[in-house]
């Protein structure tokens, strides 16, 4: 018997891949079933999934249809995962809402920051440290340091927003940084940033993060669409 999250790793690329155009009719239950060897209350089961990132619409009494085109952010969290590739004007904007998000986020922070947001941002400091000299990957400490800031605006919407950010992108910043320089040049980037927060300098902590985000965007956008 498969799982559901099973399920739905077949039939997402299944889906993508015969490239269907928006509200185009998709296989039936009954077809899905067959080629997956399920059975018809687990292809339900997996479609409803589906159904609730918007990837897909059942119609009553007329079947299985592409919404691709409306696919919730958590779908593209999920296709990266699954290791489809997003457009280059899918990259473009997602990265474009991380900044509008963070350079806001920041700003909060700076203003609402409490002593155990500065007490975790300086703990995952010192283990980028410790990561340095040991040789010991920064992807996910990357993800800490960012989402620690997001997290000091005490608004837990926004951390959820920005951390599907970060569920897209674990494996292309596993790549990113492999490079120690790189490794290196980030951690004295993120130790301005907090310092700014710290001081809650509004000002000086978005240009730091601006700066930082730019930094190495031109390199993401290679990366993930190369």
């Amino acid at each position: 018997m498969k799982e559901p999250h099973a399920l739905v790793a077949e039939l997402v690329p299944f889906l993508l891949s015969r490239g269907y155009a928006p509200h185009e009719r998709a296989p039936s239950e009954r077809e899905l079933a067959e080629r997956f060897r399920a059975s018809r209350p687990q292809v339900r089961e997996a479609l409803s999934v589906l159904e609730a990132l918007r990837v897909i619409e059942r119609r009553p009494k007329s079947g299985i249809y592409m919404t691709t085109e409306s696919a919730s952010i958590e779908a593209l969290a999920l296709f990266a995962e699954l290791g489809i590739p997003l457009s280059r004007d899918e990259i473009d904007q997602t990265a474009e809402v991380r900044r509008i998000q963070e350079l806001e986020a920041i700003r909060l922070a700076c203003r609402r920051h409490r002593e155990e947001d500065i007490d975790a941002l300086r703990r995952c400091l010192a283990e980028w440290d410790h990561a340095l000299a040991t040789g010991g990957p920064v992807g996910e400490l990357d993800r800490d340091f960012h989402c620690g800031i997001v997290s000091a605006t005490q608004n837990s919407v926004l951390l959820r927003l920005v951390n599907i950010f970060y569920l897209m992108t674990v494996r292309q910043r596993e790549y990113y940084f492999r490079d120690r320089e790189r490794c290196r040049t980030s951690d004295a980037q993120h130790r301005r940033i907090f310092q700014a927060v710290l001081e809650r300098d509004e000002d000086r902590a978005a240009d730091l993060l601006g700066a930082h985000l730019v930094s190495a965007g031109s390199y993401w956008h290679e990366l993930i669409v190369g």
